[in-house]
């Protein structure tokens, strides 16, 4: 008896020490961070969503100093084992259209990437 209230004691008490915690602060996610998302790998469908949806709303305008990261980041989507067309597509007529002067570099990177995945 003595050994089953021990225990229940010891699992109240670390209940408790857990929840205790502070949270962990929010990350801040730079377009490093996003840009790091979508060339890994090991990245999971819904972190490729979620790093695409907040490039496009947060460093969607492109320069010249800055299309090349670009072209490589939809070259890097497009041959990503966890990704979907509709994501690509999404990403790709996005920046076309917030871009329209690097339209044709950006329809270039998709055919190589799309070329690339085959």
């Amino acid at each position: 008896m003595f050994v089953l209230i021990l225990l229940v004691g010891i699992y109240v008490w670390s209940s408790k020490t857990k929840t205790a915690q502070p949270e962990s602060p929010a990350t801040i996610e730079t377009f490093e961070s996003l840009s790091a998302i979508l060339k890994n790998r090991s990245s999971s469908g819904a972190e490729l969503n979620h790093a695409v949806e907040m490039i496009l709303s947060r460093f969607g305008t492109i320069n010249s100093h800055t299309i090349g990261t670009y072209k490589h980041l939809v070259e890097s989507l497009c041959v990503h084992p966890r990704t979907d067309s509709k994501l690509i597509l999404r990403f790709e007529k996005t920046l076309r259209q917030a871009n329209p002067a690097y339209a044709h570099e950006i329809e270039q990177s998709l055919g190589v990437g799309l070329g690339a995945r085959g």
